[in-house]
């Protein structure tokens, strides 16, 4: 449920939110100009895979002129993230979409500070929706924040996170089953109580540790 308007952001968020929203309209494109290219399977990852490595370069370049000493990651790096006063992480939500030229993927960043997450930032460009938290606020999504409310009737849907099938019998008490392979949107799902329970997991360990410092109820 979306409830008080989010009065103060965090302080990068000035930086942030235009570098998310520039590149990952690039991504965007990049889907767009191989799905008219036609190219197959592999030649789209391929390419795809090019235009994301030149997107977090471009943003470790930019991140790197306002926070000189914080190492700009792309993958989980335990010993850089624990001695380091101040990291990134770039991530991508839907990465298996994004490599398959389904648009439903999100761009985004988490600061970490001596090992710990402090915030994320994440556009997700097809719906221009952008998503913020902190480890003191909440999650926002477009400037609201997410509250989990009781309702009197139960919506029987589950949500299946990451893209590998999932085959759990537990899942067969809810009427409905989303497996969007967008684990962030997703989980806002289960944060804001439309969604009743998560079942699986991602493989990357920086979603992983999104979704338990930020998005589980």
């Amino acid at each position: 449920m979306f409830t008080a308007k989010i009065i103060a952001m965090h302080p990068s968020n000035s930086l942030l939110v235009p570098i998310l929203h520039k590149h990952g309209d690039r991504l965007l494109r990049a889907q767009i100009e191989a799905h008219a290219k036609e190219l197959g399977p592999e030649d789209r990852k391929k390419f795809l895979g090019k235009q994301f490595d030149a997107v977090t370069d471009a943003i470790g370049e930019k991140l790197g002129m306002s926070y000189k000493n914080a190492p700009v990651l792309t993958s989980w790096d335990a010993n850089t993230i624990k001695s380091s006063l101040k990291s990134w992480i770039i991530f991508l939500a839907g990465e298996a979409n994004f490599t398959l030229g389904i648009d439903d993927f999100s761009l985004g960043l988490m600061q970490l500070e001596l090992g710990r997450p402090v915030s994320f930032s994440a556009i997700t460009p097809a719906t221009q929706t952008e998503i913020h938290g902190h480890r003191n606020e909440g999650v926002f999504v477009n400037g609201y924040r997410i509250r989990k409310t009781l309702s009197k009737v139960e919506s029987k849907l589950c949500v299946i996170l990451g893209p590998e099938r999932y085959t759990g019998d537990d899942i067969q008490s809810f009427d409905f089953v989303r497996q969007s392979g967008n684990e962030l949107e997703d989980m806002l799902l289960v944060l804001g109580g439309r969604a009743q329970k998560h079942f699986g997991e991602p493989g990357d360990t920086t979603l992983k540790t999104l979704i338990t410092h930020f998005l589980t109820p």
